[in-house]
């Protein structure tokens, strides 16, 4: 009797969690950092309260979702989602509009400084852009992202170093990263004296619009 013999191997990922990372050039992330920082001495001088949410130490900034400065940012977040990720290519949805644009906001992370796990209920999808970002990118605070399979960990092999159930990304100067706001995610401390200065926003669904 002949062994038997395979004639196709299909592997189907089923409900994957999209995390796009894109590199950015042409953005002035010198002036989106100084914008940051003089947005932080001026609630630092009106005496504005600490807002923690997921900060573990560091600045957040109010809401900057209609600031001036930062409108070339934004037009650039809506040209790639609107390139490469809505209408058929990743996302259903059609063309993104600066209106669904629900928050968005400085962080200053220096020596220490961290952000706790957590996601942004409410929003389809959500972002951070790095402005600056210390010389050693490794040691300036990772984001990472958790698997959203709980179910995964009941299997998990804890022999197995490979296995793992966070994701980490390293920061980079003019590195775009976006992902569903459903998915849960922190940031490492920053190891480094220099600050790691991110742009985070979030975009509703078109339907918040109707």
């Amino acid at each position: 009797m002949n062994a038997p013999v395979n004639t196709s191997l299909k592997v189907m990922e089923l409900f994957p969690t999209p995390i796009f990372v894109i590199q950015t050039e042409g953005l002035d992330n010198r002036q989106l950092a100084a914008q940051i920082y003089a947005i932080r001495d001026e609630e630092t001088r009106r005496g504005v309260a600490d807002k923690t949410l997921s900060n573990l130490g560091g600045f957040r900034s109010y809401d900057l979702v209609k600031h001036p400065g930062l409108a070339p940012l934004r037009r650039h977040i809506l040209k790639t989602l609107n390139e490469s990720m809505v209408k058929g290519q990743w996302f259903a949805e059609p063309e993104v509009v600066e209106a669904q644009f629900s928050a968005m906001w400085g962080v200053i992370n220096g020596r220490g400084h961290a952000n706790a796990t957590h996601n942004h209920p409410e929003a389809w999808l959500s972002g951070v852009y790095y402005a600056k970002v210390p010389a050693d990118p490794r040691q300036a605070g990772s984001i990472g992202f958790r698997d959203p399979n709980l179910a995964r960990t009941y299997t998990k092999s804890y022999y197995r170093t490979v296995q793992s159930d966070a994701c980490m990304l390293p920061p980079a100067e003019g590195k775009l990263v976006m992902f569903p706001g459903w998915t849960e995610h922190f940031v490492g401390p920053n190891q480094t004296d220099e600050d790691r200065i991110a742009i985070a926003f979030n975009i509703n669904h078109p339907n918040t619009l109707r």
